[in-house]
């Protein structure tokens, strides 16, 4: 997995030409469980994120954001462990503070 960090830090670094939409540190801290199970705000998709299922968190990522050189990296990861034929939300296999810090990073951009 830190090894896998490292990859998409650098991808980040490199993908300076990639401008996802800017949100404050406080919007990616509203972007986690704060909001009700089912709900979807609009222009963003749910995902849950952990390795166990005791530690996942559902996480709200803007749409833009999807195809960012992280978020990519990561959806391949969760489709090569569930495959790309999940029901529902989205889960990446990821330690939520992991995830968090990856959010940080691209929101910092």
């Amino acid at each position: 997995m830190k090894n896998l960090i490292r990859r998409i830090s650098r991808k980040k670094d490199q993908s300076s030409s990639m401008s996802p939409p800017r949100y404050s540190r406080l919007g990616c801290e509203e972007m986690n469980n704060n909001h009700p199970r089912h709900e979807t705000r609009k222009g963003c998709v749910p995902v849950r994120v952990g390795k166990c299922e005791e530690d996942e968190e559902r996480f709200m990522l803007p749409l833009g954001w999807m195809k960012h050189p992280c978020i990519v990296d990561l959806l391949q990861l969760s489709a090569n462990e569930f495959g790309y034929h999940q029901e529902g939300v989205i889960h990446i296999p990821c330690e939520t503070h992991h995830f968090r810090l990856i959010l940080e990073n691209i929101s910092a951009k």
